[in-house]
């Protein structure tokens, strides 16, 4: 067997075990599992502190908490019409919007019938708010605007 067909049925092997998870969390923990797993992800990307340090300012913190993995992931950033910057500044917080055209979960979906903004994706998000609050020393949070097939559009938001 050669090292290409070896990665790939892992690969596929992985993608299958993400989606008993997938499939087992949500009938264990119930209606409440995306939240109960978006506060998990939240608190592992925290955690992250001493590995990550701290960043500059927000562009410097979504820019590491998206790089992991590579080419693995296709993020995009998405501009509000009619806004000046990728950053808006609200009365009480600043946000932006990401688009993931790329994402491992997204390619799960598709192969496999996972919740596309369920509870792995609930994770994810969490983790990465997670992540740019232990750089920026400031909550963040990643909404689901949208979840599609090709592609979904996350809100980020950063409060005092």
């Amino acid at each position: 067997m050669s090292n290409d067909s070896s990665s790939e049925a892992q690969l596929k092997t992985l993608m299958k075990l993400t989606l008993v998870f997938d499939t087992a969390g949500e009938v264990l923990l119930g209606k409440g599992a995306p939240a109960m797993m978006y506060q998990a992800g939240r608190d592992a990307g925290c955690a992250r502190l001493d590995t990550l340090g701290r960043a500059g300012d927000e562009e410097e913190a979504l820019r590491l908490a998206l790089n992991e993995g590579g080419e693995v992931w296709q993020v995009e950033r998405w501009r509000e019409p009619g806004s000046d910057g990728l950053w808006i500044e609200d009365k009480d917080r600043t946000y932006t919007w990401v688009i993931f055209r790329r994402c491992p979960l997204l390619s799960l979906a598709r192969s496999a019938g996972s919740n596309l903004g369920g509870m792995l994706c609930q994770a994810l998000h969490g983790y990465i708010a997670g992540s740019m609050e232990s750089m920026l020393g400031r909550r963040a949070d990643m909404k689901v605007g949208h979840c599609g097939p090709r592609a979904c559009k996350i809100l980020v938001e950063l409060r005092p």
